[in-house]
């Protein structure tokens, strides 16, 4: 499975968690009459949320690309740092919003819409306000008024860890059927084990846990 495909993935499996029904690239007749795709269309239904999502994970294997003060000033707004690279879906929203093409009547079913980006760009703290603000003044001319906007931009690794913790809160029991999720459920199996048969009294479990815990640490552990 080719990188960028398995960022979609882990995408749609974080939405899932959360209620949304997804399609992986969703193809779009562009207005000059070519095709191009959607990454990760997903709707929940209940809320009238439609989210837009592009996954880009670009660059050498260990490349994070940071967006910081310094960043800003000398490359100036998000949309000027990223030179139309991740943020060239953006030129789809104005058809997307559209009727025909996802929904037949758009304002009707759409009550928020959430443009989101997962990539390895790092869009730090305090430069993260400017950056959803920046985006949103670009699209909101192309979306209608009635329809409230919500600007997403994470690290794939703020959706694995979301995906992680929110699978671990779930009660479902079975096995969910998407590789991420159960990846995730794998992993919160000895990240908060049920430990059995390890003796009579708690304290036989604590060895055992703190095995499992050791495990983690040696994995994640960041050496300099």
């Amino acid at each position: 499975m080719a990188e960028a495909m398995t960022v979609e993935t882990i995408l749609e499996a974080d939405l899932q968690l959360r209620g949304f029904w997804t399609r992986l690239r969703f193809p779009l007749q562009t207005a000059n009459g070519g095709w191009s795709d959607i990454d990760l269309l997903a709707y929940h239904p209940e809320r009238r949320e439609l989210v837009i999502a592009e996954s880009k994970v670009r660059g050498p294997k260990k490349a994070v690309y940071a967006y910081t003060s310094y960043s800003q000033k000398k490359y100036g707004d998000i949309l000027k740092f990223d030179d139309n690279n991740y943020f060239s879906f953006l030129r789809h929203i104005k058809q997307i919003c559209k009727n025909g093409d996802i929904f037949r009547d758009f304002k009707k079913m759409v009550k928020t819409l959430t443009i989101h980006l997962v990539s390895n760009y790092y869009i730090a703290p305090e430069c993260m306000t400017n950056a959803r603000t920046t985006i949103l003044k670009h699209v909101r001319p192309n979306i209608p008024k009635s329809i409230s906007v919500t600007i997403k931009l994470e690290t794939t690794l703020d959706v694995i860890s979301r995906i992680i913790s929110d699978e671990n809160k779930n009660p479902q029991g079975r096995r969910y059927g998407h590789a991420a999720l159960d990846i995730a459920r794998e992993l919160n199996r000895y990240l908060h084990p049920d430990v059995r048969y390890a003796g009579r009294t708690r304290s036989s479990t604590v060895p055992i846990k703190k095995a499992l815990a050791d495990t983690f640490e040696r994995a994640f552990r960041v050496v300099e």
